[in-house]
Formats: structure tokens, sequence, C-alpha cells
């Protein structure tokens, strides 16, 4: 059971007693998003903040494919995003105390509006799609030293393909994402992020190409595609997809 009132008067008798908190969370933001990275040349994801580019904004194909009636490019809209905690360490070798303020992340609640705040409904399925709703992510962040949060990164599904297939209406127009990263440390108290909110403009075709360019004589490159980054057929943020079935 996580822990509400009883965590409170925990706090306090180990702030009466030992004088420091052990396992509680501190008052304030303990975790938060910087922005949602841009991968490397190797196309991974560091969390590099000094070093790391990002998009300010996200661009999605919600093609199926690129032929009439192919599902080749049915894929979902994933971030990932630069995450920070600002937890202290606790543990104590003497007491015999493991460190209670490592941060590990499992879950995202995502809610998926216009830009003026008003969430989408997805009521054409049966039962209707959940806004907002639950997806998974995982990572560890180890306790901060000094004013410097620890890093890492969050992949993060924001738009299942299901969900996909009733933004139609907003082709050549964004949406916002509102994503709130949540975790439960080592010492089992839950932690949740600050929510960040990130625009996603939706487009049909614009990042779908047939596969059977790059086959034959003289065919088209990956390469000369400049914004085809890397090889993960996402069809989102400068990525193609090559379709296989045209």
């Amino acid at each position: 059971m996580r822990r509400g009132l009883s965590l409170f008067l925990s706090c306090l008798f180990a702030l009466s007693f030992s004088g420091a908190f052990g396992a509680c969370a501190p008052e304030g933001p303990s975790g938060f998003v910087t922005f949602n990275l841009k991968p490397d040349g190797s196309c991974v994801y560091t969390p590099n903040a000094s070093g790391s580019t990002f998009f300010s904004s996200g661009l999605y194909d919600i093609s199926e494919g690129a032929k009439q009636g192919s599902a080749g490019c049915d894929s979902p809209y994933r971030v990932h995003l630069l995450v920070n905690s600002f937890l202290k360490p606790n543990a104590d070798t003497m007491l015999g105390r493991a460190e209670p303020n490592i941060l590990q992340l499992h879950s995202a609640k995502v809610e998926l509006t216009t830009l003026s705040g008003d969430p989408l409904r997805f009521e054409a399925e049966d039962p209707p799609l959940p806004n907002p709703f639950l997806v998974t992510t995982n990572n560890s962040l180890f306790p901060a030293q000094g004013a410097t949060p620890t890093a890492g990164v969050a992949a993060v599904e924001v738009i299942p393909t299901a969900y996909a297939l009733y933004l139609g209406d907003f082709i050549g127009q964004e949406i916002m994402a509102v994503i709130q990263i949540q975790g439960t440390t080592t010492g089992d108290v839950d932690v949740e992020f600050k929510p960040f909110s990130y625009p996603i403009e939706i487009c049909d075709g614009c990042l779908s190409r047939c596969s059977s360019l790059l086959l034959g004589m003289g065919a088209v490159k990956r390469e000369d595609f400049a914004m085809d980054e890397c090889d993960d057929n996402a069809g989102a943020d400068g990525r193609i997809c090559w379709d296989p079935e045209c």
C-alpha cells in the first residue's frame, strides 16, 4: 500500500528522532522532463544534456502505408524524453540502510488535447478509447550529486496506432500531448513528474515512401533523403517509413 498520511507521520517521526527524512520524497518537484531528444549520428538517444539536441515539436505521419490499403507503415508515435531526478542520496552504511532514493520509472500518463487544452475524444471505438491513458516506460535514476540532477532517457508511446486512426481531422494541424512520467523510489515512495506538454503536427503520407524506390539500377538511396536519420521505419520526426508492401 502506498503511503499518504502514514508517510507524512513517518517523515515527522524520522525528522524528530534522526534529523533525516529517510525514504521520504522532498517538497517540490523531485523529477522533471527537459525536452524530447533527437537521436545522435548512430541513432542512439543519450542523456548528455550539455551536448544533446532536441525536437521543439513533433511531426507524425498517420498514414498506414505509401500504397492504398497497405499497413506497412502502421506505427505509433514515440518520444524519447530527457528525464531528471533531484532526489538526494540517503544511504547509511553505518546503519546498513540501502539507498532509498533511486527513482525507478515505470509508466507515463498521456492526454491528447487540442492546442487550447480541450481533450480529444475517441468515441468511434466501442468501447471508446480512453483519454488520458497510461503507457509503460522504464529507467532508473540514481540520486543527484550536488546541484546537478541525474539525467536519463524515457521512451514513451504517446500516440498508439489505435489512436492514430482517428486523427484525420487534424491533418495539417498540431495537437498537444501532455505527458506525466511516474515512478517509485527504492524506498517505496511514489513520484509524479510535472506534466510535460509537447506539440505534434499531424500529416498523412508526408513521411511514407514505397520501398521499391530502393531497388534496381539507379535506385533512390536512403542517404538521398536528408531527413531519414534512422533506419527504424518510424514515419515520424524526419524518419521515413519505407513501406515494404509497395
